[in-house]
């Protein structure tokens, strides 16, 4: 498996940075590798170094890098390395300062990287195409490297021929993701070209009239149906042109695969972050540029463990919502509260006192003071460096450990107890479905709530009506 890669000179990147692959093997989503950041700072150049020396390898022949490609900065030179678990290493070269042509260097065990495939994001083909069947391993290599990155991926029509010798496999893995499977075939036009046809009833449309989601979607199950495990699958932006329920679907598709693969993401959407699989050894890389290089900052262990932690607070369960997750997306400038009434309230604050605070608040607060710590870890593991954290006054004495243990973050504590004055109230006691002590669902509710959800859930499984 691959264990890292080490990137220097490939557009941004002006110094070496690296990024540790999580492992599968260790449970569902331990393969699951995503990376995170902003526009234009570097997470395509990550997937593109991977597709370099993918197809240096499988070609036996170096690509040429352009000069739009090389970094001045790292001497008009580039280096791509990549590591496996044993140690074995691929490394890629620049032969001459300011030359487009690059070498593979010899070495005794080399990386096999024949298990590796890389989708970038311009998933698209031409929708006429003659005929022609392309195994999974001589996949990569037709796709080549091209010397601009926009270029399409016209080989994968030829895997639509595959598709459709193994359409029931396909189809099954597609229905994960889609409610209704479109019914397709392959057709050919009477002047010699093939094309992908959508049927529906009477009516049908060739792939010119496809839309890009589905497109996008075909090129994905593509990539995982006839995988294996031990096989890695690097995507660039597999959320392109997909609704967000297919996103959640398609995340749970990936993070299930990332049992026994290696899925590498590059993402814009928070629905691909599954941070309960941190907890089996998926990680988070966040891509940023700092003084105008790409810098890569990864989420350390103990800070996954952090997030696994918090994710089991029941009493706070939203602390890495959706809302939150927002964050590992965010340039910087990061406002850290105690708790969801903060959010609301501050806001409130800011208006009265009329300065208003240039940072984005931390989805509904970090769950209470006692967990400002636990999600500052997490921000400065991924390079974070304008964080602000706000603490009630009554919770003043966390503010100067925290300042020695995040010198570059600032901490403070307002002047009252609380953000808001708070009357005492009398709770009266509930019966609720689970214990309180052992979070375990009553007896005298289990048969009840199993019905109730099972009828639910044949509602939600019905196909809506035509």
């Amino acid at each position: 498996m691959l264990k890292i890669i080490e990137i220097k000179g490939l557009r941004g990147f002006a110094t070496t940075q690296s990024i540790q692959f999580a492992y599968a093997g260790q449970g569902l989503g331990s393969g699951l590798t995503i990376l995170v950041g902003a526009n234009n700072t570097g997470k395509s150049t990550v997937i593109e170094a991977l597709r370099a020396l993918t197809i240096a390898q499988q070609y036996q022949q170096s690509p040429s890098f352009t000069q739009g490609r090389r970094n001045r900065k790292a001497g008009d030179m580039v280096q791509i390395i990549i590591r496996d678990e044993n140690e074995n290493l691929i490394e890629l070269h620049s032969v001459d300062s300011g030359s487009s042509e690059t070498e593979l260097c010899p070495h005794l065990s080399a990386v096999d990287l024949s298990k590796v495939l890389v989708l970038p994001s311009r998933r698209t083909f031409n929708p006429y195409f003659s005929r022609s069947e392309v195994k999974r391993s001589e996949y990569m290599r037709n796709i080549g490297f091209p010397s601009i990155r926009t270029s399409t991926i016209d080989q994968f029509a030829y895997r639509l021929f595959t598709a459709l010798n193994n359409k029931e496999e396909f189809n099954k893995i597609l229905a994960r993701v889609l409610d209704r499977v479109p019914d397709w075939t392959i057709d050919q036009m009477d002047n010699g070209p093939y094309f992908l046809k959508i049927k529906a009833g009477d009516a049908s449309h060739s792939s010119e009239g496809l839309g890009e989601g589905l497109v996008s979607l075909f090129y994905i199950i593509d990539a995982l149906y006839d995988s294996n495990p031990g096989d890695a699958i690097v995507i660039d932006e597999p959320e392109l042109s997909l609704h967000p329920s297919l996103q959640r679907r398609l995340a749970t598709l990936f993070t299930e695969y990332a049992r026994d693969r290696q899925i590498i993401l590059s993402t814009h959407s928070p629905y691909f972050l599954n941070l309960e699989a941190l907890e089996n050894g998926a990680t988070v890389a966040r891509i940023y540029l700092k003084d105008g290089e790409s810098t890569i900052s990864q989420l350390s262990k103990s800070s996954a463990k952090g997030i696994s932690k918090l994710l089991r607070n029941y009493n706070n369960p939203h602390i890495f919502g959706l809302n939150a997750q927002e964050v590992f997306f965010l340039e910087d400038k990061v406002i850290l509260v105690e708790g969801q009434e903060d959010v609301i309230f501050y806001q409130i604050v800011q208006e009265q006192i009329n300065v208003h605070l240039s940072g984005t608040f931390f989805g509904w607060g970090v769950g209470g003071a006692d967990n400002m710590e636990k999600v500052a870890n997490v921000l400065k593991d991924l390079g974070f460096t304008r964080v602000v954290g706000i603490l009630d006054g009554n919770r003043n004495s966390l503010v100067p450990d925290l300042s020695v243990k995040f010198p570059n973050f600032h901490f403070f504590a307002i002047p009252a107890d609380d953000v808001r004055t708070k009357t005492e109230r009398v709770i009266k006691p509930v019966t609720g479905l689970l214990d309180d002590e052992n979070k375990k669902i009553r007896m005298d509710y289990e048969d009840t709530t199993r019905k109730v959800f099972i009828k639910a859930n044949e509602y939600l499984a019905a196909l809506p009506a035509s």
